[in-house]
């Protein structure tokens, strides 16, 4: 029997799960399936399978995300799962899949997909499917251990919604960062707040009705994940990062993760406080949909990224 290929329709989680199950060995909740795919603010469900019968042999899904681009706001796909039943391997399934979903997405107006490949699939992404690297994303990390806990900056307080105080900070933000995911407060409620599974926390400072900057953060065993950080100014910038390692501190944590850019102008405040490299990387790729003349799409010193940019934190 041929192995035939088509979007995903609605009645196809409950294969999709089940192969994720068979396909790595551990199970995926139909919650957080929907919150990635069905209820993602951006666009439909971008998935293709390929079917044999009524086995699903291979699954690819990337996630509709807008990125802006020197200021505008592009359609763009982070690549997510890729899985192919253990029975149907090697055969070239996953690159059929992604080919056709490009040429899919191509035509709908996306202009990219990128993400951050793991050790298995990097290299078949470059070597088949035309991606090409951006960087190597180290973790840096900072042990709390040691520090004696300080009062947090009565500028600094949780919130727990995102407003358009939050867009204005973002828009200015994104003529510093030319490339990055296009973080408007809709996007940041969605993926901050109304994720199923992970609890995420937001510090800010708002002075005068304007938002200067904030750190969202979740515990993973006995650290702290900082999954983003936005700064107005460098004096907003140290404040927020004194302001979790205090919360670090207070929460009893161990030590601090981090993604920063390497040519981000608060790389230096980190590291100063003492964050550093631990040697794990990484990848982070991007295949073009369309051409841009706009900026250099594989130069990562034009992107900003965090670790919410991932599906893994």
């Amino acid at each position: 029997m041929s192995v035939s290929i088509r979007p995903y329709a609605p009645g196809d989680e409950r294969a999709i799960l089940d192969l994720f199950l068979t396909a790595f060995g551990k199970p995926l909740s139909m919650d957080y399936w929907n919150w990635r795919f069905r209820d993602n603010p951006v666009d439909k469900p971008r998935i293709l399978l390929a079917w044999e019968g009524e086995t699903l042999a291979a699954h690819y899904a990337v996630a509709p995300v807008h990125v802006g681009i020197a200021g505008n706001r592009v359609l763009s796909a982070l690549s997510m799962t890729t899985m192919t039943h253990p029975d149907y391997r090697g055969q070239g399934l996953f690159v059929k899949l992604a080919e056709s979903l490009y040429s899919e997405l191509r035509d709908s107006g996306y202009h990219m997909v990128w993400g951050f490949p793991n050790d298995q699939s990097h290299r078949g992404l470059v070597r088949d499917l035309a991606w090409k690297d951006i960087a190597e994303i180290p973790m840096l990390r900072l042990s709390v251990k040691e520090r004696k806990p300080e009062a947090i900056s009565a500028s600094i307080s949780e919130i727990h919604s995102f407003d358009n105080k939050f867009d204005c900070l973002w828009k200015s933000l994104l003529t510093t960062h030319r490339l990055g995911v296009w973080r408007d407060s809709n996007y940041l409620n969605w993926r901050l707040f109304g994720h199923p599974e992970n609890r995420y926390r937001v510090l800010a400072i708002i002075q005068n009705g304007e938002a200067l900057g904030y750190t969202a953060w979740k515990r993973f065993e006995n650290d702290l994940d900082l999954v983003d950080f936005a700064a107005a100014d460098a004096s907003t910038a140290r404040q927020l990062i004194q302001g979790i390692i205090d919360t670090a501190n207070s929460e009893d944590m161990s030590a601090i993760n981090a993604w920063v850019p390497l040519r981000d102008s608060v790389h230096h405040d980190f590291e100063k406080v003492g964050f550093r490299n631990t040697g794990g990387v990484t990848y982070f790729g991007v295949r073009l949909l369309a051409e841009t003349s706009m900026v250099e799409v594989t130069d990562p010193g034009q992107w900003h990224y965090a670790m919410i940019d991932s599906d893994v934190f």
